[in-house]
């Protein structure tokens, strides 16, 4: 749970992990499993190349199931059930599912080209080279997941660390409280806020996320502490306060 800094600086870390750099955990783990997909699926498709073995199947049926989600979205799966033999006389009985255009175009008792592997037959393609297309897909979809790691990497980077330059050599000043502001997110069916403030400048800012009541002691017209960054100013509650010395009103004594 978020805290509002008191006694501490607040680290790289924490600003990063709470700016959004969880989204990288996510993005790099979904990465990581369609990594191992791809590498599966090309292994697989590379010994299609190399021990496939054409042959032709009867369709003796087919069917269709339906799954329905959380959300009420349907999900149709189409299987066919084909019988055939391999080059070595052993009969096949499989089920495998198919893309919604074969099943349709396909009906019981026709003949199907598929391809099934020498050393184990039960592994088939009922279309040419799908285990090399499905590798593909899945590695162009990685990339993307791999451009959105490096956004989720770089973009709350950038923000804590201008956070942490402005809490170490920004002037510590004092703006203006000027609201909160209820945001989209919720923990537990509770929203989130942000404290709105005003600096000297006339420039405008907002907090990261908090419970409201974390916020409310921070009332319209009060004044809070803040640091000023290149770009916006920085709530002390956010970062932390600097390790200067400060005097009786809370300043650093040498205005670091």
């Amino acid at each position: 749970m978020a805290h509002v800094a008191q006694d501490h600086p607040v680290s790289f870390l924490r600003l990063f992990w709470r700016m959004g750099g969880w989204l990288a955990l996510i993005f790099g783990s979904v990465l990581l499993l369609l990594t191992l997909v791809s590498h599966l699926t090309l292994g697989l498709a590379q010994r299609f190349d190399m021990e496939g073995i054409e042959t032709r199947a009867r369709v003796i049926d087919r069917y269709y199931t339906e799954s329905t989600d959380s959300d009420g979205d349907k999900t149709i799966t189409y299987y066919l059930e084909i019988d055939f033999e391999t080059d070595g006389g052993r009969p096949m009985r499989l089920k495998p599912s198919v893309g919604s255009g074969l099943y349709n175009r396909t009906r019981i008792g026709d003949d199907i080209p598929v391809w099934y592997l020498q050393s184990d037959p039960s592994r088939i393609e009922t279309r040419r080279g799908q285990n090399r297309s499905a590798a593909t897909v899945t590695q162009v979809i990685g990339a993307v997941f791999g451009l959105l790691m490096l956004g989720a990497l770089w973009f709350p980077g950038s923000k804590a660390v201008a956070a942490l330059r402005a809490r170490r050599y920004g002037r510590r000043d004092r703006a203006e409280v000027t609201g909160l502001k209820k945001t989209g997110w919720t923990v537990n069916g509770e929203h989130r806020y942000r404290l709105q403030w005003r600096d000297s400048a006339g420039r405008s800012g907002e907090s990261l996320a908090y419970r409201r009541d974390q916020l409310t002691p921070y009332r319209t017209g009060s004044t809070v502490p803040v640091y000023h960054g290149l770009r916006r100013t920085w709530w002390e509650g956010d970062v932390g306060p600097s390790r200067h010395t400060r005097d009786a009103e809370g300043y650093p004594v040498n205005g670091g």
